[in-house]
């Protein structure tokens, strides 16, 4: 039997992402030591530190993928706000073939509602097979409207406009820029001709007009470094939307086929909070914008 700490210090071994460490000291990357991704090592932190008990309030990740029910940490009450806690209940129905039968009773409960800590004027409970039911419904459409998406028209008309104006900006600042330092050399240049005695222009003029193309020079730079930046960032979120686009495919691929324990864990991927109200009525918020993708998968409250 291993020991929690030995495995917890192998969950946070940094050097299995191909950086050696001593103490606060940190090497640089050295791919050929790489046992796992770095994006799987950060995944696997952010779980952890989820599951720890400082995060109990927040936690939307489950502490345990066991059980008989498909959401675990991330369902609350959609009344009082307080998290929905599974309970199982049992009661002897028995018959000529089983004289100890015994049916079982999974159900979600308002945790703030039966321990008299809230006032809630919701449900006390509400039955595990029916919202999971209502939740495994929601995340098979999520698969079939993704899968109908080319990657290549991953990203909606809207966010492509932007990202091609964002180009305009940066080209149109980057002529100007360049423009402006020509200038400004130019002025350089003068002013060594006027020491000299060649120029036209008086000291004090060119001095002045060196100190606004200088000015000029100084703001246009601030200004390209700002539309580069935001050029950048778009092309990031393109590159953050291909990456969700291949894990939501590569979850729709295995969802059917998984275990409840893996299916638990693709849901807390998708979802980061399920509000439920009387009669089944869900406000879901998800980890994902799929508003970002082609197609805008609108899904934000569903009834039973």
């Amino acid at each position: 039997m291993w020991h929690h700490a030995t495995i917890r210090g192998i969950i946070c071994n940094l050097t299995y992402t191909d950086v050696l460490r001593s103490g606060e000291s940190r090497s640089k990357v050295l791919p050929h030591l790489q046992i796992i991704e770095p994006e799987l090592f950060e995944a696997a932190q952010r779980i952890r530190t989820n599951r720890a008990n400082a995060a109990e309030k927040e936690r939307t990740v489950p502490r345990n993928i066991g059980g008989q029910s498909l959401l675990s940490g991330n369902v609350f009450c959609g009344h009082c706000g307080a998290r929905l806690t599974l309970t199982t209940s049992g009661k002897a129905y028995p018959c000529k073939d089983d004289p100890r039968r015994v049916i079982k009773r999974v159900r979600y409960i308002c945790y703030g509602k039966t321990r008299k800590q809230t006032d809630c004027d919701g449900q006390t409970g509400y039955t595990a097979h029916i919202l999971d039911g209502i939740i495994d419904k929601m995340v098979r459409q999520i698969f079939e409207r993704m899968k109908a998406i080319p990657k290549s028209e991953i990203v909606n008309t809207r966010y492509r406009e932007k990202m091609e104006e964002r180009k305009r900006l940066l080209q149109s600042v980057r002529a100007e820029h360049v423009k402006a330092a020509v200038e400004l050399d130019m002025l350089k240049a003068e002013v060594i001709k006027a020491l000299r005695g060649e120029s036209a222009f008086s000291k004090d003029l060119l001095g002045s007009m060196v100190s606004e193309a200088e000015a000029k020079c100084t703001e246009l730079q601030k200004q390209f470094e700002a539309a580069q930046a935001a050029y950048e960032e778009g092309q990031t979120v393109l590159s953050s939307l291909e990456a969700q686009y291949d894990d939501i495919i590569s979850w729709a691929d295995m969802y059917d086929s998984a275990s409840l324990e893996a299916k638990k864990m693709i849901v807390k991927c998708l979802i980061k909070r399920v509000e439920v109200c009387r009669d089944y009525k869900l406000h879901i918020d998800f980890n994902i914008d799929f508003e970002q993708f082609n197609g805008g998968l609108d899904i934000v409250t569903f009834a039973a």
